[in-house]
């Protein structure tokens, strides 16, 4: 759970927002609330940001050309043993690139270093019994979403709830 302040920059993926809820419906309590279907860039962000903190985010991210990808079910045992499904998008070059660039920027680190260099994905279920998470990936192989135009990054803000606080265009 985030602290009581926090910040994260996304990319918001529509196109997965009915498979998260077709997976919250089929099995309670496996999908993160407060969020829509995303892919997270960097977590955890700035914990203020500042209007020249968003001023260069928006100029960074504007730099960055539209991707599309398409998405793959990772089945990976280590991720569900751990309770844990995500959707890969690939190409993810471009989402590991400026991960990295705003990373050290603000010296940052993706998840304060927990997981190394984290790949990019889509969570879909989260904190689940190992058997569940092999039912859901299961569910999520066989109803993948269509392909993604990532074209505008998110900066969002939590205190108490997810709220937007920037919508950041690429326009490379």
């Amino acid at each position: 759970m985030p602290s009581a302040r926090a910040t994260a920059v996304l990319f918001p993926v529509p196109v997965a927002d009915p498979l998260l809820r077709a997976v919250g419906e089929r099995f309670p309590g496996a999908v993160r609330p407060g969020l829509p279907a995303h892919l997270t860039v960097l977590h955890p962000f700035l914990p203020e940001v500042d209007e020249a903190v968003l001023a260069e985010l928006a100029e960074l991210v504007a730099r960055r050309a539209p991707v599309r990808v398409e998405f793959t079910a990772d089945v990976a045992q280590r991720h569900l043993d751990a309770g844990f499904v995500p959707l890969r998008p690939e190409p993810d070059g471009p989402l590991r690139e400026l991960t990295a660039e705003l990373a050290a920027r603000w010296d940052l680190r993706p998840y304060d270093g927990r997981y190394g260099e984290p790949d990019p994905h889509v969570t879909i279920a989260l904190e689940v019994t190992p058997q569940r998470a092999r039912e859901i990936a299961e569910h999520v192989a066989g109803a993948l979403p269509p392909p993604a135009l990532l074209d505008e990054a998110w900066l969002v803000e939590f205190d108490g709830a997810w709220s937007l606080r920037a919508r950041l265009p690429l326009r490379g």
